[in-house]
């Protein structure tokens, strides 16, 4: 029995941390916390003393203790799965949460965590199944905002939309629920729509960053680019600190021809109020990086390495752009520092490869890649990178790889069900993908303005036309499969007998545009399908526009492209996901493309 002087204390604790002042709450209890071991409400109460005080293990121990002298109080469940999870537990944590469930089925609070819990482990599809139990108990505004999340995550937006939409009937007035309604109408493509939104509760407040950056991006990609800065300006005078909004704001300033000023008030920003504010100087100079203002990005860099000298992020950042300034041999020097600092940071030793060998040590590279590959074999750019060397070493094993001839293979697709002719598919294809480039490929996002790439996975849109592109291009898949040589190990290895579309997605280049040299890391067999080339009359370049394999995206002396390809509307490529590919400036009106990865099942 707890006795009352006890239980009193107890109290008075409770009332402190209600007050929020959980040092003073524990201050009060743990003078006769030995004489209530076994009372379950105290061991509980120190459990959220510790939590609040972010002990998450003191917390877990109380919390347990609680359980175990109260099995049947789900709530105590419920406390133990949320420190669980934000120790990163999330399997023990959701076995806690069903016990919590079970016992108070009733609970939304529960089922939410468990939902939250769920996205956090990145278990999507589970996810949505407890979020739609959560709204098939209890369809409110939360659950219904809940089961939008999932369905985001999964890049399932339409869906999203309609729990949006429900959301915001359960609570019409919330004003965050607005604000998520007009995000999911965004993801869709309804950006009108959704700017409308934006407008109308920043008019009442602008009273977050993440209000004020889509607002801004709202406007930048309606047209209306002044006002779109003028929110910017704002935002970073109300939130200095937003790396975010400091960065859309740069990029946005580089795009309207501001040049290396772009970044000026980020530098004002750490020079006058927060010099030791290492995140807005990478900020700046990632901005300067990606406008291509190289000297100045490594000055930026330099003084914020005055501030923090060891930061891996700096140094790192700091060694790729004296690469990218042709100082390789310095940049290899400050990047091996990263690794003597952290030697078991794959992150940092891969980022040696494509500068050793710029610098001369090809040997050195194509021993790495080997090493980095025994974790994670089918990792397409470190096999970019062990080919690359060893075509850089003279190795016939290097042909055996990137065997052009028998691994590129193209087709002719035919006229799918439905379409009279292949022009007329065509056609439509092309038509859907510009509306998806207008809808989704925001221009902060790109790196230039003669440049389109769809930020949606074009897999997850409802219209049956991508279906019909999917069954026209898939038995071309499987020969591609069905003849790969058996000398292509990497490709090999890896085959069964069914194959899946990871990702889909449409590039769009115009007048000058290119698509800079690259590999899919994730991927195995990438497909481009030429939808639409509106091509210049009498080309300067013949080949401009032409698909190149073999070249590094910062290619080594001697590393040109091996193999160009000419595109042909209608035509598929298909070739190893770890080719190095890219596309030769276009001097047309467009060239228009949906391409893919393909992936074992």
């Amino acid at each position: 029995m707890t006795s009352p002087a006890a239980a009193a204390i107890a109290n008075a604790s409770r009332e402190l941390l209600g007050q929020g002042d959980a040092e003073g709450a524990e201050r009060v209890l743990s003078p006769v916390l030995s004489d209530l071991r076994t009372d379950a409400p105290s061991l509980h109460l120190m459990g959220l003393i510790k939590k609040a005080q972010n002990q998450l293990g003191e917390a877990e121990r109380y919390f347990r203790s609680a359980v175990a002298h109260a099995l049947s109080n789900g709530a105590y469940y419920n406390d133990l799965g949320v420190v669980l999870q934000s120790r990163g537990e999330f399997t023990e944590a959701m076995r806690v949460y069903r016990a919590a469930l079970a016992l108070a089925p009733e609970a939304a609070t529960v089922r939410a965590n468990m939902v939250r819990c769920l996205i956090a482990a990145n278990n999507l599809q589970d996810a949505e199944r407890e979020a739609r139990a959560y709204v098939a108990a209890d369809p409110c505004a939360e659950s219904w905002t809940l089961l939008g999340q999932a369905q985001r995550a999964l890049e399932r937006h339409d869906d999203a939309l309609v729990s949006a939409e429900a959301a915001l009937k359960s609570a019409p007035r919330l004003r965050g629920l607005r604000y998520n309604h007009a995000v999911a109408l965004e993801r869709v493509g309804r950006n009108i729509e959704a700017l409308d939104i934006y407008e109308r509760l920043a008019k009442r407040d602008l009273d977050t960053p993440d209000l004020a950056l889509h607002l801004m991006r709202g406007l930048y990609g309606a047209g209306r680019k002044s006002e779109a800065k003028q929110v910017g300006e704002q935002a970073v005078q109300m939130w200095p600190g937003s790396t975010t909004l400091h960065g859309a704001l740069a990029r946005m300033r580089w795009l309207r021809g501001e040049g290396d000023k772009c970044a000026q008030l980020i530098e004002e920003e750490v020079l006058w109020r927060r010099p030791s504010d290492l995140a807005l100087r990478l900020a700046a100079a990632d901005a300067l990086h990606r406008g291509g203002h190289l000297e100045k990005a490594l000055a930026v860099l330099e003084d914020a390495l005055r501030f923090a000298p060891s930061s891996p992020a700096l140094v790192s950042a700091k060694g790729i752009v004296l690469d990218e300034m042709d100082r390789s041999a310095e940049g290899l020097e400050v990047l091996r520092s990263v690794v003597a600092a952290a030697p078991e940071s794959r992150s940092a030793r891969r980022n040696l490869l494509s500068v050793m060998m710029r610098a001369g040590q090809a040997r050195d590279a194509l021993t790495l890649a080997r090493e980095l590959r025994v974790e994670e074999p089918d990792e397409q750019y470190l096999i970019a990178c062990e080919s690359t060397a060893l075509r850089l070493l003279g190795d016939s094993a290097y042909k055996r790889i990137c065997d052009y001839d028998r691994l590129i293979k193209s087709y002719d697709i035919a006229a799918p069900q439905g379409f009279f002719t292949p022009e007329s598919f065509n056609a439509a294809l092309a038509d859907l993908l510009r509306t998806q480039h207008r809808q989704s490929a925001h221009p902060l996002d790109q790196p230039r303005p003669d440049y389109s790439r769809t930020s949606r996975n074009l897999l997850t849109i409802s219209d049956p036309l991508i279906k019909t592109f999917l069954s026209a291009v898939d038995p071309h898949v499987r020969d591609y499969v069905a003849r790969l040589p058996a000398e292509a190990e990497s490709l090999t290895r890896r085959r069964t007998s069914r194959h899946r579309f990871a990702n889909l997605w449409s590039i769009r280049l115009t007048k000058g545009g290119c698509d800079i040299n690259h590999v899919h890391d994730t991927g195995w067999i990438s497909g481009v399908y030429i939808a639409s080339v509106l091509p210049e009359e009498k080309p300067r370049d013949p080949r401009a526009g032409w698909l190149k394999f073999g070249e590094p995206n910062r290619p080594p002396s001697g590393c040109e492209a091996e193999r160009v390809v000419e595109p042909k509307v209608g035509r598929l490529l298909l070739f190893p996901s770890y080719f190095w590919r890219g596309v030769i400036a276009v001097e047309g009106a467009e060239r228009l493309t949906a391409e893919f990865i393909i992936l074992p099942s």
